[in-house]
Order: structure tokens, then C-alpha cells, then sequence
């Protein structure tokens, strides 16, 4: 007999007794448990109205109270289904029958329950009582519901009825009369009446304490678990039971005492700080229901999660989580944050990494997708949090951000039309796109001198613009371009053709946004998307403001999208009237002037002349003189008219605005001019960026008025006076001051410098109009503590002197201005508060302004030439000739300083400042920083140092000659940069003159030599034939280089070449590597007419060979570095040796060079090759060994341990392909005889 599982069992002992029974149905395979499950298989669901359906075929009647006794019961004849588990003897009363059906239906049918009927389950199982019979108790039936007699019934309906009421009546008879007990185990009910009258008969001849002592005995040999079954049933057996009673529902038994004492146990154990400590509590006072009982593991979700994370090792990747602001979450706490402090930490719906706050990306982008509104929003603007610092370059070496992706997901957002989820997804796109550092920086610097000029953001690479410099024939780039197809690299041929022959039309949405985001945004009908959105859904919120920005970062990208853009006329129709209205509306962005719209219009006006053409056709003009006028000193408003002065200034550079137009503005002019005078304060006390840059704005609009033409003398008159007023006020507050420490100080002093310069020479009254601010004003200035701390600042906020790293490109599908640059310690202005540049910039040029006249610019010199401002300025210089960062000087922002640069170059005496090296290694980084847009300064900066018998010591026809090929260069980006009328620079600008320019014409060398070759080598081009054509069509669009070239011959050439190279590096400079020396050497005997072997040229060259190789004795030469804008060594090097081959006539200096690569410190692929493929050259192979880089012990030792190539010695001696004493021959002998990796019949 098995035993029942008892309270407190553990799963041990359940193993312990499905053990014994296996064995036991090991023993006897008969062996069958006493219950087994029985799967039934679940009813197909049904819909509700077939289930009405069927019910009204069976006439059942489901849902009818129990306790309503006027219901009339189902007729007999109707059930028609009959429950195979209901007993024989009440099979067939109806009351049975709807009962079992129920059940069934409950069980199998419906799984919901929802037709359960409790009273049917205490009639089906009645109240359980454990008899010592082992019979079925019949079930207890209802009391039969009371009849209709008013309702005829058919004869098998009453028989039926008739039956039932018996069966009732025979139940209730056998349950009222006194049962007897009977003996499970005796069935004769005689033999057990004896046994138990025997036992009581023994029971009576006993005493008490024998009866105690016998019941001790008895209990002590029995099983506990027994007892207990047995004083259970007597107590059941004792208890009185009420048969007028309704049978109840089993109930749960009740929990042993311990239950309740591991309960109080647990709720103590529970910290002060859980949530369900108090609930819990109030379980002993018996308000809630079976809370007896603690399950710590259902309430693990409510405990406070651990502060303390798990540390990361160094460079171990986690994933990324952000809070609401888009902020990146650090992964574990700072050191610190103290337990005992209070967890501000917030808890996030997230079931990885529970103890991290913050959301991922994917679980962001879930919700993005939500159908709730308010979980898209939260989403997106954390989208927008993120993109809002990346572009401020606190996420750069930190995390990888799929912008692809993330872009898809916002311009599916942006489809959607709410209000609220508009405002927010708009913000999100115009984070990524329109970076906000890089727009502040550009309006804070654009009303200083030449700063009007706005960057162009095309990818680089991209052939969409005209203007893109690596299509440009005419430029520089176009042959470095080139010269890269001089490689055995597959990669690199087919990075080139597929640049080229790639049409971004075939490109699917995902591989264009990897690519150029900007061309894939646009072909999601972004223009027309903005154009419903403003004209159709009209929100008045933010979304207007993100529209602006979207629209200005698309004028931005190049002329061909601006142009794109301009041709949208419904929708400029639609910006003017609504955010350029003739009268100021109450709402914020509808009806009011808008600062951004102003700034779109301005940048699509420097993009071209024609697009401000088109523009300013309309009220624009109107609009303009309107806002200048009106006397509202609030942000919003003198925002605006800030931005309408830079586009005025805009449009009178291009010539849009004549004179009969600009005299419409000159009341608004001086009335602004008059206001400055007498309300701007320059200083601390009451002083206001915003109205500083308004005062620059104004100034900067009255220079541009001056140089368009237009601002005649009666606009001087008019004009001259106040503005000389307002400079003498603001450089008066400035001198009081012990620093300037505001850049909106510094633009407005510089705007004062840059009118006063302006009008100064070319204004109708000369310098004179400035007399108190020249001879007084300005000299104090000069000699004041902030303007000398300004001097002393040059050197720590230069540009170009800084060591960060460049983020133009930090996502190449999306570049940017640069304003933001990454340093070890975080993201950094390029520009920092104190920027002086543009101030002495401005200065020096209103020194060159006033040169004429000796009495206004006497003062101001000598205030310039004190020790304390020459002194910074010369060791800036000193700086910038050893430290010049020329990937930050391709930077637009310095632009400014580059012109800068030049001033200082060009200022008499500053060379005694600096050493002679020093000077020309400034000036020949200077030179190789110059872009386009300084092509001017090239031509000077050529002819003041580079080709100026005073600093470089050659003949002045060689001179001549290397500066009229130079300039040649030169003076197609000069053409170029005055050929558009645009006032757009690419955002990143690309020098015009290599870093090898004095090496250019050997490049002419091997533009000639390629010609001339009648096949081309496999080696290098695999046939690619359309290579060579375009870099040599370089050279034939510019005639003038090919006929420089051919007009010197070859000689000239490397003469002139070498001998330049050679005085510039005896100043100090280092104009190329080692490497690209090498290569160029290597050049020199490619000419055509084999000029080398001339005598006066060959001493030149064997002169300057032995000098290359004692500056490189121990130098090692790394031929397979890739060099920027050049063709690697190895193909160059192929050339060379067929050359060799065709036109050495096996000289000395030409076999030096061609076994350099032959060392056995370098690779052996260089020997193989050579010894195996071009063993025909080895016969005319020979040289001195003092022409040998190294010596001949570097050529011999170690011994050679390569098989093969010991094996390709032992044939060229074999052969005799190699005339004995020859070098060739004495590196073949020597290797073949002492190397131990072939076996050797002979030796030579």
C-alpha cells in the first residue's frame, strides 16, 4: 500500500515513491494506479450565434436563476441527448439531463466558464463524507422545480415526470432511515457483530491503566499518518449531519499553524523600503484573503533594483541606453554615488539588464511605432535628444549611430499628420540635418570682413555641382586623381571606376542614405511634404521653426538642389504670406516675421545670382524697408532685422539692390546708426550680444553699400557722421576695459575697424572723415591692456595651431561646417570667445588704408610697433612654420586667418623677426594650405619669397621660368573663382598646390614618358587604356604646361628642378619623404631623350644621388606605404626597370637605383621578381659599390634562405644571363655557394 503525500513533503520524496511504484509494476505488470489522466479533446469553438442555434434545437434553457420557481421545465420529448455518465436511475429525468449537459459544456465547450452554474457543481458533487462502505453514493438531486399545470404534457412527457418524482422519493427515504455500520474487510454482517461484541467484552474485563497502557502500546506501534486517518474519520463519523442542508462547496483547509509563523517570519525579513511591507501587514489582521502565506519569489518584481552594476573590462562594448533628452546613460554608477544617498534613478518598461536605466535604440524604435500617441512622442524626442548632442560631438568615439536607419524611421513619422507628433518628429530631422553649432557659429562671424560668404555641403565626391574640384580639368586635384591609377591594387581601379561609371539612379533608398543622405531625403518629396504641412495642417508650434531649418540645410547642399528648391514657387508663396507679412499678427509663428525664413532667403541668394533674381522679384524688397523701420527693441524683432540687414547686405554685393533702392533705406540706416549711438553699451554694464551683433550687422551692410556703388556721397554725408560717432564710442568703451572677453565685442570692434578702413579709402573725404578716431581713438586703443591681451590670446585660439581632430566627415553621407571640433578631453569650438584674428586682420588693413597719409597713419604705427604686439605676433609666426596643421587650415572658418597670415608675410620687417628657415618653411607651408579663393595670394607670396634671388639662390632665367610654371597652376583658379557670380565656397577647401609642388614638373616627366609608350605595361593598367587618356588629358587642356615643357627641354627641366629642390632644402625646408624623393630620382631618368647620360647633368645628378644617400644611410624604406595623392612604389618602380631595360646603356647611376630595393634587409618579392621576370636586365646591371646605399655587405648579407630564389642564382650563373664581376654576378655567386636550402652539384 502506497502512502499519500503529507504536508512539508519534498520533490524528494515524490521521486522516493514513483521509485517504489515502477518496482512494484516491475514485480507484477498487472499492477494498475488508482487514477490515471485521461486527455479529452477540446470541442471546436463555436460563435455565439451557433450556440444559440443549437440550444434552441436541444429546447435547453441555460441561463435560468435557480431560485425562479415559475420557469417552466424543458419537455421530455425535446432532450433528444442523453449523458453516457449519468446513472440509469435518473438518465432520464430532464433536471438530469440539462445538468450533464452543462457540465459537458463548461468542461469541453466553453472554455471561458462562463456559463458555470455553482449550485450544478454542489448537485453533481454533494458534500464528500468518507464511509466505510466501499458503494457509490448516488448523486443528490435538485429539489424538482415546480410545474406549470396549465401546460398539457404528452403521455411519455408525464410518464417521465411521473418516474422522476419516485426516484426522488426512494432517495429521500434510504437517506432519512439510520444507517449501520459496516466492516470494509468482513462482509458477513453476523460475523462482525460477534467480533465486535467479543472485543468489548475484553474491553470491560480491564482496568483503566491496562487500557491506558494497551492504547500507548497500540499507538506507539502504529503508523502516525494512520492515527490521524482514523481519528479524522471518527470525528466525521461523530459529527451530526443536517439533511435539510444544501450540499456546499469544497473549501481550501485551512494552513497548519507553521504556515503562519513563516509568514510573520517573512514579512520581517522584508526590507523597510519594499513596496509590499505594508500590505502585508494588514494580512494578520484578516482583511485579505489566503495573505497567510509569504511567496518571496512572486514579489521579487517589487524589490528596489541593486545599485551596484556589474564593471565592465577596458574596451568592452555595451549596449547603448538614453534617457528621455536622448542623453546616453552611463553603463555603472560614479564612484560617488553612495548606497545610503536617495535612487533617483527612474525604472524603465525593459526586462533585460533590469538593474540599467534607459532605453535602446531598438526598444526606442518600438515604440516609435506604437499606436499610442503620446509613446511615438516620448519616442521621438529622444530621437531628437540624440541627434541634438551627436551633432555636438559628445557621442564621437563613444557609440556607433545607425543614422541610415534612424532617418527612415523619422521621415515615416513625419508622415503623419498630428500636430504633436509633427512638432516633434521635425525637431528630430532637424537636429540631424541642420546643425545648429555650425549655424550659430556662421551668423556670429558673418558680419566681419569677407565673411559673407556662405559654405556649400555636397558630399564629397559627388558629381552633382558643377563646381566639384576633382571633376575640374583645371584643377591640381584632377592629376593627383591620377596618378593614383599607378597601382597594382585592384581595389583602388576599382574604387576609380566605380566613382565613375555609378549611377545613383539605379540605387535603392538604403544603399543612396549610405551614401549622400541629403539626395536620398529629397527623393522622399520632402519639398512637397513641407509645402502641405505649412499650407494644409498649419500647426502653430515648433514644426514651423524645424521646416525653416530642413529648408535652409537643402539650400545649403550645392546649386543644383538650391536651384531645385527656387523652383517651388507655390510653396515661397505660401512662406512669404504667411512668415513675411506686411503687419505683425498675435499668433507666434503664423502672421509674424520669421528670422529663419529671412535666413533661407539669404542663403539661397548666395547660392546664385540668378536665384536672388527670382527672389527678390516679389515684396521681398518691400518687406525689408518695412522691418528696418519699425522702433521695436524686443529679441524677437531685432533678431529679424538683423537677418534683414545680412540679406541686405547679400543683395547689394550681387548688385540686386541700385541706388534709387538703397536711398529708400537710408532713413532706416541713419535712424539705426543714431540709436546705436546713443543706446548701445560696448561694455559689461548693460551690455547685450544680441544688440552688438546688430550694431556689426549695420556696420557691415554700410561697407557692402560703399563697395556695390551705390552709397554716394549725399548717403555719406549722411552717414559718415554717426558712424564716426558710434566707432569712437565703442573702441572708447574697449580701451577702459582689461579684456575683451565677449566674441560679439570682438565682431562689433572689428566691423568698426572694417567701415572706418572702407570709408577711410574710398570714401569722398578720405581719412579725413576719421581724424579724432585715427590720431587719438584707435592709437589708444592699440596700446591698451585688453587690446594687447588679445595679441597675446593669437597663438592659444589659432586655428590652425590646434592639435583636435577634424569632424567634417565624422558621417561621410552627411558633412558638416566643422564648427565643432573633437579634442581628448571632449568636443570644442573651432572658435573660441577671444578669436582675435578678424580684429588685427581688419586693423592691418586699415593701416595699409591710411599709408597715404602720414599724419593719421603715423600714430597708429607706432602703436602697432611696440615690443608687446610684434613680439606675440612673431613667435605665432614661429609657431605656424613648424606646427601648421594643414588639414585644420582646409577648414572654412579659417579663412580668415589665412588672410591673416598673408598681411603679416607681407609687412615690412616682420622677417626680422624669424629666422631664414624659419621664414621660408612658413612661407612653404603657407603656400600648400592656399585654396581657390586665395589664388591671389599665391601670385604675391611666389614672387615676394619663392622666386626672389634674395632668399632662393639660383639663376634668374631658371627662376623665371619655374614661376611662370607655377603660376600657370595658378591662374585657372583665379579665372575661376570670378567666373560665377555666386557667393557660395565649398564648405572644405581643397589646396590648390600639392605638397610637392617644386617637384611638379618631374610629373611633366612622366606625363611625357607615358605618351610615348607605344603598349601599355600589363603590370600597371591591365589594359585600362581610358586611364591613361584621362590623365593625360590633364595636360592637354592646359597647352600652356605642354608647352612650357617642350619649350625647355629635358635637361632644364631636372636642372632646374634639382637644383631648386636642393636650395630650398638647404634653407631647412623638407619638402617631400624619403620615399617620394626616392620616386622622383627614379623620374628623372625617364625622360625621353635619356638627357641623363649628358655629362653636366649627370654630375648634377650623381652629386645629388650620393647626398640622397648619405642623408639615408640607415634609413629603411617602407615601398609598400601608400602615399596621398600619388602612385605607389611598386608599379613606378616595374616602369622603371623596363625603362631601364630600353634606354639605360647600363650607366652607373641608373643601376644604383634600380638595385636599392634588392637589399636583403628588404622584401624578397623585390629580388624574385626582378631575377625571374627581368633577367634580361641583369646583363647591363652594374655600378661601383660607392654607389651602392649601404655597401655591397648590404646586398650579401644574411645569406639568402629562400629556395627559390637561390634556385633562380644558381640559373643565371648557370646560363650565364649575368657578365661575371659584375655586381649581379657577385650577389649570385656569393648567395648560391653559401646558402644551405638547395642541394648544389657545383659551385661557382
Amino acid at each position: 500500500m502506497f502512502k499519500k503525500l503529507k504536508p512539508g513533503e519534498s520533490e524528494d520524496d515524490i521521486l522516493r515513491m514513483s521509485a517504489e511504484f515502477n518496482a512494484e509494476r516491475a514485480k507484477n505488470p498487472s499492477f494498475q494506479p488508482a487514477a490515471a489522466f485521461v486527455r479529452a479533446d477540446r470541442a471546436p469553438k463555436k460563435s455565439m450565434f451557433a450556440q444559440r442555434r443549437e440550444q434552441a434545437k436541444l429546447g435547453r434553457i441555460t441561463s435560468v436563476p435557480e431560485k425562479n420557481h415559475d420557469e417552466i421545465p424543458l419537455p421530455a420529448e425535446d432532450v433528444k441527448v442523453q449523458a453516457t455518465s449519468v446513472p440509469p436511475e435518473v438518465a432520464g429525468t430532464p433536471v438530469a439531463q440539462i445538468l450533464m449537459d452543462e457540465i459537458q459544456e463548461n468542461i469541453l465547450g466553453d472554455i471561458k466558464g462562463n456559463k458555470m452554474n455553482i449550485n450544478s457543481i454542489k448537485s453533481v458533487l454533494g458534500e464528500i463524507v468518507e464511509r466505510p462502505e466501499g458503494l457509490r453514493r448516488p448523486p443528490a438531486l435538485q429539489e424538482p422545480k415546480r410545474v406549470s399545470k396549465s401546460k398539457p404534457r404528452s403521455i411519455f412527457g408525464r410518464q417521465i415526470l411521473e418516474a422522476s418524482s419516485q426516484a426522488t422519493n426512494i432517495l429521500k427515504t434510504k437517506e432519512d432511515s439510520p444507517g449501520i455500520d459496516t466492516s470494509a474487510l468482513v462482509k458477513d454482517s453476523k460475523m462482525a457483530q460477534e467480533i465486535h461484541e467479543e472485543n468489548l467484552n475484553v474491553i470491560h474485563q480491564m482496568s483503566e491503566q491496562d487500557i491506558m497502557a494497551e492504547r500507548e502500546r497500540l499507538l506507539a506501534s502504529l503508523d502516525p499518518s494512520l492515527i490521524a486517518l482514523l481519528t479524522k474519520k471518527r470525528q466525521t463519523k461523530d459529527k451530526p449531519v443536517d439533511k435539510k442542508k444544501a450540499p456546499v462547496l469544497i473549501e481550501a483547509p485551512a494552513q497548519p499553524p507553521k504556515a503562519t509563523q513563516s509568514s510573520s517570519e517573512a514579512v520581517t525579513s522584508l526590507p523597510e523600503s519594499s513596496p509590499a511591507l505594508e500590505l502585508l501587514k494588514q494580512s494578520d489582521q484578516g482583511n485579505w484573503v489566503n495573505f497567510n502565506l509569504v511567496e518571496e519569489h512572486k514579489l521579487a518584481w517589487m524589490r528596489d533594483i541593486p545599485a551596484k552594476m556589474r564593471e565592465l573590462k577596458p574596451g568592452q562594448q555595451f549596449d547603448a541606453r538614453f534617457d528621455w533628452k536622448g542623453i546616453l546613460l552611463p553603463h555603472t554608477l560614479k564612484d560617488g554615488d553612495s548606497p545610503g544617498k536617495l535612487d533617483e534613478r527612474e525604472l524603465y518598461l525593459h526586462g533585460e539588464e533590469a538593474d540599467r536605466p534607459g532605453y535602446t535604440l531598438q526598444e526606442l524604435f518600438r515604440l516609435a511605432r506604437s499606436t499610442v500617441l503620446q509613446q511615438r512622442i516620448s519616442a521621438f524626442g529622444a530621437v531628437a535628444g540624440i541627434f541634438s548632442i551627436y551633432n555636438q560631438g559628445f557621442y564621437d568615439q563613444v557609440l556607433t549611430l545607425p543614422i541610415s536607419k534612424i532617418f527612415f524611421l523619422l521621415r515615416y513619422g513625419l508622415d503623419d499628420n498630428a500636430p504633436a507628433q509633427l512638432e516633434v518628429v521635425s525637431r528630430s530631422l532637424a537636429n540631424l540635418f541642420y546643425n545648429e553649432t555650425d549655424e550659430i557659429l556662421l551668423d556670429h562671424v558673418h558680419d566681419n570682413a569677407y565673411c559673407h560668404w556662405q559654405p556649400t555641403l555636397q558630399v564629397l565626391g559627388s558629381h552633382g555641382d558643377d563646381k566639384a574640384g576633382d571633376s575640374d580639368p583645371d584643377s591640381i586635384a584632377f592629376l593627383q586623381r591620377y596618378m593614383k591609377l599607378l597601382t597594382t591594387s585592384q581595389s583602388v581601379r576599382a574604387d576609380v571606376d566605380e566613382d565613375e561609371s555609378e549611377n545613383r539612379m539605379s540605387m535603392d533608398d538604403f544603399q543612396l542614405a549610405e551614401t549622400d543622405l541629403m539626395d536620398c531625403f529629397l527623393r522622399t518629396n520632402i519639398l512637397q511634404r513641407i509645402r502641405f504641412i505649412v499650407d494644409s495642417v498649419k500647426p502653430d508650434n515648433s514644426t514651423v521653426e524645424s521646416c525653416l531649418k530642413l529648408l535652409i540645410r537643402i539650400a545649403r547642399t550645392n546649386l543644383k538642389v538650391a536651384r531645385q528648391l527656387a523652383d517651388e514657387s507655390y510653396l515661397f508663396e505660401v512662406l512669404f504670406s504667411h512668415f513675411l507679412p506686411p503687419s505683425l499678427g498675435s499668433n507666434q509663428f503664423y502672421g509674424q516675421p520669421q528670422t529663419l525664413f529671412l535666413k533661407l532667403i539669404r542663403v539661397l541668394t548666395c547660392q546664385h545670382l540668378d536665384i536672388a533674381k527670382i527672389l527678390s522679384k516679389g515684396v521681398l524688397i518691400a518687406r525689408l524697408q518695412q522691418y528696418l523701420f519699425l522702433q521695436d527693441n524686443k529679441g524677437p524683432m531685432v533678431r529679424v532685422q538683423i537677418e534683414a540687414l545680412r540679406l541686405l547686405r547679400c543683395l547689394l554685393i550681387l548688385g540686386i539692390v541700385n541706388r534709387d533702392v538703397f536711398r529708400q533705406f537710408l532713413p532706416a540706416l541713419r535712424q539705426l546708426l543714431d540709436w546705436h549711438c546713443n543706446h548701445c553699451a560696448f561694455g559689461n554694464v548693460g551690455g547685450s550680444g544680441l544688440l552688438r551683433q546688430h550694431a556689426a550687422a549695420l556696420l557691415a551692410a554700410l561697407v557692402a553699400s560703399g563697395e556695390s556703388g551705390v552709397c554716394d556721397v549725399e548717403a555719406q554725408k549722411l552717414l559718415l557722421e554717426p558712424l564716426n560717432n558710434c566707432c569712437c564710442s565703442w573702441l572708447h568703451a574697449a580701451t577702459r576695459m582689461d579684456r575683451i572677453k565677449d566674441l560679439s565685442q570682438m565682431t562689433l570692434l572689428s566691423a568698426a575697424l572694417y567701415a572706418v578702413s572702407w570709408f577711410s579709402r574710398n570714401g569722398y573725404l578720405g581719412p579725413s572723415s576719421f581724424q579724432p578716431f585715427l590720431r587719438s581713438i584707435l592709437p589708444k586703443f592699440v596700446q591698451s591692456s585688453s587690446f594687447i591681451a588679445s595679441v597675446q590670446d593669437l597663438a592659444k585660439g589659432s586655428i590652425m595651431l590646434r592639435r583636435p581632430i577634424d569632424r567634417r566627415h565624422a558621417h561621410a553621407a552627411l558633412p558638416n561646417v566643422g564648427a565643432v571640433l573633437m579634442h581628448d578631453y571632449g568636443p570644442q569650438l573651432i572658435l573660441t570667445e577671444t578669436y582675435p584674428v578678424h580684429l588685427l586682420s581688419n586693423l592691418w588693413a586699415l593701416l595699409a588704408a591710411v599709408s597715404v597719409e602720414s599724419s593719421e597713419k603715423r600714430p597708429l604705427f607706432d602703436a602697432l610697433m611696440q615690443p608687446a604686439v610684434l613680439e606675440p605676433l612673431a613667435e605665432y609666426l614661429r609657431q605656424l612654420s613648424s606646427q601648421l596643421n594643414r588639414v585644420l587650415a582646409t577648414n572654412f572658418f579659417a579663412r580668415s586667418e589665412l588672410r591673416f597670415i598673408h598681411q603679416l608675410l607681407t609687412t615690412d620687417g616682420m622677417e626680422t623677426y624669424l629666422k631664414r628657415s624659419q621664414l621660408l618653411q612658413l612661407v612653404y607651408n603657407y603656400l600648400c594650405c592656399l585654396s581657390t579663393a586665395h589664388a591671389a595670394q599665391i601670385k604675391s607670396t611666389f614672387e615676394r619669397f619663392i622666386f626672389n634671388g634674395d632668399f632662393v639662390k639660383l639663376d634668374e632665367a631658371s627662376l623665371k621660368l619655374l614661376q611662370q610654371t607655377c603660376l600657370e597652376i595658378v591662374y585657372p583658379h583665379i579665372i575661376a573663382d570670378n567666373s560665377e557670380p555666386s557667393l557660395s565656397l565649398s564648405y572644405t577647401q581643397t589646396p590648390i598646390l600639392p605638397g610637392d609642388w617644386p617637384f611638379f614638373q618631374m610629373r611633366l616627366i612622366l606625363s611625357n614618358y607615358l605618351q610615348n609608350v607605344q603598349q601599355q605595361p600589363a603590370a600597371i593598367y591591365s589594359g585600362e587604356k581610358a586611364h591613361t587618356s584621362s590623365f593625360l588629358q590633364f595636360f592637354e587642356d592646359k597647352p600652356s604646361l605642354l608647352f612650357s615643357f617642350y619649350f625647355c627641354k629635358e635637361n632644364q627641366v631636372v636642372r632646374m628642378t634639382l637644383s631648386f629642390v636642393r636650395e630650398l632644402e638647404r634653407e631647412g625646408l623638407q619638402v617631400v619623404s624619403p620615399l617620394e624623393k626616392l620616386m622622383y630620382l627614379m623620374i628623372a631618368f625617364m625622360g625621353p631623350d635619356s638627357q641623363f647620360l649628358e655629362p653636366d647633368l649627370h654630375a648634377l645628378l650623381c652629386d645629388y644621388l650620393m647626398n640622397f644617400y648619405e642623408q639615408n644611410a640607415a634609413h629603411d624604406f617602407d615601398f609598400d606605404a601608400e602615399l596621398m595623392d600619388k602612385a605607389r612604389f611598386e608599379p613606378l618602380y616595374y616602369l622603371f626597370v623596363e625603362h631601364f631595360e630600353a634606354a639605360s646603356y647600363g650607366d652607373e647611376l641608373f643601376s644604383s637605383l634600380v638595385l636599392l630595393p634588392l637589399a636583403q634587409k628588404y622584401d624578397n618579392k623585390w629580388r624574385r621578381r626582378l631575377w625571374s621576370e627581368h633577367v634580361q636586365a641583369l646583363r647591363f646591371l652594374n655600378c661601383d659599390e660607392s654607389l651602392l646605399l649601404g655597401g655591397l655587405s648590404a646586398y650579401l648579407e644574411p645569406v639568402e634562405e629562400e629556395p627559390s630564389l637561390v634556385q633562380l642564382y644558381g640559373d643565371a650563373l648557370e646560363q650565364r644571363l649575368v657578365r661575371p664581376g659584375s655586381i649581379a654576378f657577385r650577389i649570385a655567386q656569393h648567395h648560391f655557394n653559401h646558402s644551405k636550402s638547395v642541394q648544389k652539384t657545383k659551385l661557382f
